[in-house]
């Protein structure tokens, strides 16, 4: 039984890595917008593959999908509503939020 009261201390000194986790950065933008939703998706697509998110990059149902590194990159579009949201993830704070505005503007 002692041992038992043991195995959460136990724990934290076999996997220090854990307690110190990163986790990531993520910074959205949303544009307004008046174009069709086949247009949204198409400049989502293009505007992925500009600002360099050509790793792993997939046209997803509303609009884009892509990795750049250590960053991935999310492009949503709905245009019924007139709006299309940009978010990147990461983990450096200024390297997220460049990126992320990087993205936005190769959408415009």
């Amino acid at each position: 039984m002692k041992s038992l009261k043991l195995l959460p201390f136990l724990a934290i000194l076999a996997f220090p890595a854990s307690a110190n986790a990163q986790y990531p950065i993520i910074y959205n933008h949303a544009l307004n917008i008046s174009i069709s939703q086949e247009a949204c998706e198409r400049k989502a697509e293009n505007a992925t593959k500009r600002a360099g998110f050509t790793e792993y990059f997939e046209p997803i149902g509303l609009g884009a999908f892509g990795v750049n590194g250590k960053y991935s990159a999310s492009v949503r579009c709905e245009a019924d509503k007139g709006i299309v949201f940009f978010a990147v993830a990461g983990p450096d704070n200024e390297t997220t939020r460049r990126l992320v505005v990087r993205l936005q503007s190769s959408f415009e």
